[in-house]
């Protein structure tokens, strides 16, 4: 028997390997096919979009915030894997009561690294988890024997109006491994609105703009040419895909390189 503790503290016990998953977390789908059991993947949310050619042919049970009940009823899934945040807690609380749930809420790469083993615990594939977690490991260890310099970065995760994020998110701890000062590290609320007066204030030296949840493009760079800040003088406002920095898992082992290739080289040149 295997027991993981989630991160609402609840112990779950496994007495097998899971057959049938419902995965309502679209990083969590890719995680299971990178591990290679995607097979035990019964149902997926519409937005679990990787592996591309995987997933078109799973069943979809809705998304995140709206699953699909009487889809997952016919499923019967022996494992529905979650989230804290990306899930509300009624549907959290209606499943839990009715399906063996994990409830999954990474903060930090650590975090993710160590979900990994546990994923790999549970599937039987602990050697392929553990390749991805030193993966994550070594490249932690790599980035912080660099002593680079700490850019001030301004992460956007909304417009109209923009909202940024603060220090108790998974994406401040990705930026901050990659020498990436979240400026607004100390706001007290997670997720809330800035203003230009704001950015302005705040100076960064480095504006990121992701495509999701917000589906930043080429022409909202135009939107910050007015400011007055480092990041506009120096033409440093990137467009980035969104998941290397939210999602976590194996994608987690993948976006020290992206970042690295798509960001920090630019910002050497």
């Amino acid at each position: 028997m295997i027991v993981i503790t989630d991160s609402t503290d609840k112990k779950i016990n496994f007495f097998e390997t899971p057959k049938r998953v419902v995965s309502l977390i679209p990083s969590i789908t890719e995680t299971l096919f990178d591990l290679g059991v995607g097979d035990t993947v019964a149902g997926i949310s519409k937005y679990c979009v990787h592996p591309a050619e995987a997933v078109n042919g799973k069943r979809k049970v809705g998304g995140q915030k709206n699953p699909d009940f009487e889809e997952i009823k016919k499923i019967d899934p022996d494992l529905i894997i979650l989230n804290w945040e990306e899930n509300k807690p009624e549907h959290i609380d209606y499943l839990s009561l009715r399906y063996k749930t994990w409830i999954t809420y990474p903060k930090t790469v650590s975090d993710a690294e160590q979900l990994l083993l546990e994923l790999g615990q549970v599937f039987g594939v602990e050697t392929k988890a553990a390749e991805f977690a030193d993966e994550i490991r070594n490249s932690v260890i790599k980035l912080r024997s660099h002593r680079r310099a700490k850019l001030k970065a301004l992460y956007l995760i909304w417009r109209n109006p923009w909202m940024s994020i603060n220090h108790d998110t998974f994406i401040h701890h990705v930026m901050d491994v990659h020498h990436l000062e979240n400026v607004y590290r100390h706001h007290p609320q997670r997720y809330f609105n800035v203003t230009s007066e704001d950015i302005e204030a705040a100076n960064p030296d480095v504006i990121i703009l992701p495509d999701e949840p917000y589906h930043f493009l080429e022409k909202h760079k135009l939107e910050f040419f007015h400011l007055s800040v480092s990041a506009v003088k120096s033409q440093r406002i990137f467009l980035a895909d969104g998941t290397y920095f939210c999602w976590y898992g194996t994608r987690t082992a993948k976006a020290s390189k992206y970042i690295q290739e798509q960001i920090l080289s630019r910002l050497d040149s």
